[in-house]
């Protein structure tokens, strides 16, 4: 090869470094803002989900988030089953269902807290209080990572809400929230932020490795002290080491599900507190109102990442009415604010 030639390879190829990276741009599809609706499948028939799937799509909806629990057969559950749990099989007929209707959907897993069916009842010696499993003992994570490997095998998820939220033990009679009381036992104590942090660690690792975004609710991660204005019974990161404490140890590719249920304010500074710190943040909201619509707006107008719609007890329930009322509002509201990027 002559010196010209190689001289004029090495132009070439240096034109491409700073030209490829403008063409691939402005032809790489935006990523569409994420408008979910999150439900309990515990207690519901494949005939109910399929009912509420069908909602989700005719409101806007283009995620389905379903908490999975202790409601589906899965080999490697590693708890009690809840009578009338679905198979797997039904699971898939369900998930392909919603995927006909251009719905991605995302596990929700409760891992670490609401532990009373999870580990609780059939592995109480993993168990660091009533609620929460121990994460010191690696048995807990052959366990969990067993289970994590059923889900990812079966359903394929682009992302796993690995829960993490409600952490009890710390709102006693004597903190400035008032009608709470502490949900343990006697004599029990709640589990140290260290022990939280190991635990989300080890998960999001784990889920990193096979190629799987991590989502987490986000209470225990704000406290009152650091956001006076926001409806404080729903800031749980209240303890030592909790807080921002916490999350300042997070990697940040990990997405925030901060709920907010019952606030009358405009504003939800704890979502932009989380994106300038480096986290995609998405808002999630209940049955309230007001809620809905000023949390889904400020979410909006500050970028968010999108919304979540819990419906929460009511499809267990079976209360239809006031979860056709939370999917049509939320909805409403979140085509509104998230509106598809063209």
């Amino acid at each position: 090869m002559t010196l010209n030639r190689i001289v004029s390879l090495i132009v070439l190829l240096a034109c491409s470094i700073f030209w490829l990276p403008s063409a691939y741009s402005e032809n790489t599809p935006k990523l569409q803002p994420v408008r979910a609706l999150d439900f309990v499948i515990a207690g519901t028939t494949i005939i109910d989900a399929k009912r509420i799937a069908d909602l989700a799509k005719s409101s806007g909806f283009n995620t389905l988030a379903i908490s999975i629990g202790n409601a589906v057969k899965f080999n490697s559950f590693p708890g009690q089953l809840r009578p009338g749990a679905w198979s797997v099989d039904e699971l898939l007929m369900f998930v392909n269902y919603a995927k006909q209707l251009d719905l991605n959907v995302i596990p929700d897993i409760n891992l670490l807290t609401h532990q009373e069916s999870f580990f609780g009842k059939n592995h109480p010696e993993l168990m660091f209080n009533s609620k929460t499993y121990d994460s010191r003992k690696t048995e807990v994570y052959s366990l969990i990572t067993a289970y994590i490997d059923e889900i990812i095998s079966t359903l394929h998820p682009s992302a796993i809400n690995i829960g993490h939220d409600e952490l009890k033990g710390f709102m006693g009679k004597d903190t400035h929230t008032p009608n709470t009381e502490i949900d343990l036992l006697p004599g029990e104590q709640i589990l140290p932020a260290e022990l939280f942090l190991q635990d989300v660690l080890f998960i999001h690792d784990y889920l990193s490795k096979r190629g799987i975004e991590t989502r987490m609710w986000g209470d225990m991660l704000i406290s009152p002290e650091e956001f006076p204005d926001m409806l404080d019974w729903q800031l749980h990161g209240r303890p030592m080491g909790y807080g921002k404490a916490l999350r300042d140890q997070l990697p940040r590719d990990i997405v925030i599900c901060d709920w907010h249920y019952d606030d009358d304010q405009a504003d939800f500074p704890s979502l932009t507190t989380l994106q300038n710190e480096g986290f995609r943040v998405l808002g999630s909201t209940w049955k309230k109102s007001t809620t809905i619509q000023a949390f889904s707006r400020y979410a909006g107008k500050n970028q968010a990442l999108g919304m979540i719609a819990t419906t929460w007890i009511q499809v267990p329930s079976k209360e239809w009415d006031v979860t056709e009322r939370i999917i049509h509002e939320s909805g409403s509201a979140f085509r509104k604010d998230f509106p598809d990027v063209q």
